[in-house]
């Protein structure tokens, strides 16, 4: 039987999880331009050079949130000769001024957790 403090670790970490996918979207999106979601997967695992990498499961339903705010549109591919069909997703000017807004507010939080995150890892 799990323990309530594995329950609250898990939440937890999904919830940090998936605030910082989202982030991550919007950036990527922004710097690349139009990309799909296996193509977002991929990309993220080669950033922090294989270490993780989010599963489907967990950047679609990202994708849709981020699409029903607004923030990303989606549209299917329609070229035949590059394979099957692809969902390719860009982020909208509401999305770059959310974006902007969010970075703004990741900084200004993460400069107030540099000392807490130094002493916590063990790193000065």
């Amino acid at each position: 039987m799990p323990r309530e403090s594995d329950n609250l670790h898990e939440n937890v970490h999904r919830e940090m999880r998936r605030g910082f996918l989202s982030i991550w979207i919007l950036w990527i999106l922004k710097k690349r331009g139009s990309m799909y979601g296996y193509e977002i997967i991929q990309t993220f695992g080669k950033k922090n050079e294989g270490r993780w990498a989010p599963k489907a499961g967990t950047i679609y339903p990202i994708l849709r949130r981020l699409e029903s705010k607004g923030y990303v549109k989606s549209e299917w591919s329609s070229t035949e000769a590059a394979g099957p069909s692809r969902r390719y997703y860009r982020i909208t000017p509401e999305g770059k001024a959310a974006a902007k807004r969010i970075f703004l507010e990741w900084k200004r939080l993460m400069s107030g957790f540099g000392e807490f995150l130094g002493e916590l890892l063990g790193a000065e």
